[in-house]
């Protein structure tokens, strides 16, 4: 009787721990695209010289992030929050000043960031050994 509740125990807690990081890897996964999606409307109009625009959008993303950064640090290492905002504060700086490159690489820079989190955090065996 003892051995079945043991057995039991074990089972609720693996699918807790289970059914916990399937939700949060979605959760993490949809923040990232949504996040994803407005950077890559910056580097477009980033690319076309569109300053007003660039700047419009990047706004777009400054007022999305604390939402987003509210769940994450809940999550996440708070080091990994700390590179998006300050990706953040450099990419709105350059598209300030109308710096082409720069802005460019902080870009490319800030999506490397937030795609590398739902990677690092999913369930899978690479993450677990």
């Amino acid at each position: 009787m003892n051995t079945l509740k043991i057995i039991i125990s074990i089972t609720t807690i693996g699918a807790f721990i289970f059914v916990s990081s399937f939700f949060t890897n979605r959760l993490l996964q949809n923040d990232a695209h949504i996040l994803e999606e407005k950077i890559n409307s910056v580097k477009i109009s980033t690319k076309n010289k569109n300053w007003e625009t660039a700047e419009t959008e990047i706004d777009s993303v400054l007022k999305k992030w604390p939402t987003v950064e509210s769940k994450w640090a809940l999550l996440l290492d708070h080091a990994e929050i700390d590179n998006i905002e300050e990706a953040l504060t450099k990419v709105s700086e350059y598209i300030e000043a109308k710096n082409t490159p720069l802005a460019l690489a902080e870009l490319a820079s800030l999506k490397n960031y937030i795609n590398h989190i739902p990677k690092k955090e999913s369930f899978n065996l690479k993450n677990i050994f």
